[in-house]
């Protein structure tokens, strides 16, 4: 029943998060709109009309954009790598990624559960930690890999991190992030336009009056998923201990690094990620824990994980 409501209360703000979002663009896209068809209609002497109250017209846009956004493969991955700075492993990262992966895929096998097909990044960063986004990209910072690469049991330990990951794409959570930034890119349209005609009388006041109260609404929208993300993280940190078992992802939370921006009551609520020692806590608690016994990385698995 605590799995049931985790679930239904994770994808119910999701909801409200994306219809505020869309009904927010919609609304600052009619209102961009709306200057522009008449300047058209007035000033381009064309034979045939623009409606002017195009609100149809504005929903097959931001259909048609959502639609391009998630239906091109690799696409909205695309701009996600250039944000995070995300890049394809070498060969030798590749070894050690692709040996924890055969471990874990081993152990998915035997349990029957289906892994999906994973496209590989690296991001090079120092700290002990990992990321999915997209539809099927996980990318691994540098640190979590040369943390692994010769600690005692580390190719389960970078197995269990990487397992975590890929609870967040089982569970659809970066697919929900990306219909978010679906949503919101027709939205960026009105708010680049909004920014070039500001500074000009009675236009810029025109644009400012829908414009920033539309970017307030869909800020805070953007921020709800916060008071659930958190739900995510445990969800997934169960993925893994349901494959490698507690004390793998256990290993796994000694050597995270946690980045936390505030230390107030609101930050607490509407961070993406609950406390370490909280995560830790909840595993250690589970009731419904039972020990896995997985067969231990063969030698050839090491080997080829600490390949140099």
């Amino acid at each position: 029943m605590r799995n049931l409501f985790r679930h239904i209360a994770i994808d119910l703000n999701w909801l409200i998060s994306w219809s505020i979002i869309a009904i927010a663009a919609h609304v600052a896209l009619f209102w961009v709109a709306m200057p522009i068809t008449w300047s058209i209609n007035t000033f381009a002497d064309l034979p045939f009309q623009i409606p002017e109250e195009s609100s149809v017209l504005i929903v097959g846009v931001q259909v048609f954009l959502f639609w391009l956004i998630l239906r091109v493969p690799g696409l909205v991955e695309f701009f996600y790598d250039i944000e995070l700075g995300a890049r394809r492993p070498s060969e030798y990262e590749l070894h050690q990624i692709e040996a924890a992966y055969a471990y874990l895929q081993g152990i998915a096998d035997a349990k029957g559960i289906k892994l999906p097909r994973i496209v590989w990044r690296v991001i090079d960063k120092p700290i002990y930690n990992a990321c999915a986004f997209g539809r099927n990209r996980v990318a691994l910072n540098q640190g979590a890999l040369y943390d692994t690469k010769f600690r005692d049991r580390g190719l389960e330990e970078l197995a269990a991190l990487i397992a975590h990951e890929i609870g967040h794409l089982r569970h659809w959570d970066t697919v929900h992030i990306a219909i978010r930034t679906a949503l919101v890119w027709p939205f960026l349209f009105a708010l680049k336009l909004n920014n070039l005609v500001y500074r000009i009388p009675i236009v810029g006041l025109f644009f400012n009056f829908v414009i920033i109260p539309c970017n307030f609404i869909i800020t805070i929208a953007a921020r709800l998923t916060g008071l659930t993300s958190r739900m995510g993280e445990y969800r997934a940190d169960e993925f893994s201990q349901k494959l490698l078992g507690k004390d793998r992802m256990l290993q796994v939370f000694a050597g995270l690094s946690e980045e936390r921006s505030g230390n107030n009551i609101l930050a607490h609520y509407l961070n993406s990620h609950p406390p370490t020692e909280l995560r830790r806590e909840n595993l250690r608690k589970r009731t419904d824990y039972r020990p896995q016994f997985n067969i231990p990385p063969t030698s050839d698995l090491i080997e080829h994980f600490r390949k140099q």
